[in-house]
């Protein structure tokens, strides 16, 4: 998971739910934490909820990816990082996330069209975070040894 700001929303569509940005970025923080530490149970309740009330909070969707590739439920991972991807195309991380998944899975070509991707970001200077490069390398490496 990455330490990055949240994510900006709209602030109308949390309000709608009851929830503050602040409020959903502090328990988005929370279910961080609950997957930093290994409590996937209690990051999976939170992050559920993230998901019920603010279905468009892509960070939410990206953290049940991790668990669910934690749970070894691939097909469940790339359904989630496709939802994050969808509500945020830029969304690096889960960029990073569906490729991993996509080799875990033997998509090799989608897996490699997402690489070329990532690889001419990076080369752009658009990707430099050196934890998301040091993992793109280690997926390109994967692709390139299947």
């Amino acid at each position: 998971m990455s330490n990055e700001p949240v994510r900006k929303r709209q602030p109308s569509e949390v309000l709608k739910r009851g929830y503050s940005d602040e409020e959903i970025a502090n328990i988005y923080e929370l279910g961080r934490l609950s997957l930093e530490n290994g409590n996937l149970r209690r990051a999976e309740a939170i992050m559920n909820g993230l998901i019920e009330v603010a279905p468009d909070f892509a960070c939410a969707w990206l953290g049940m990816a991790y668990i669910h590739i934690q749970n070894r439920d691939f097909e469940a991972a790339l359904q989630a990082t496709r939802q994050a991807l969808k509500i945020d195309p830029h969304f690096n991380e889960a960029l990073l996330y569906l490729v991993a998944c996509l080799l875990t899975t033997g998509d090799y070509s989608s897996a490699g069209t997402y690489l070329g991707e990532l690889g001419e970001l990076i080369e752009s200077g658009g990707l430099d975070d050196p934890g998301m490069v040091r993992f793109y390398r280690t997926q390109m490496a994967r692709y390139q040894n299947r």
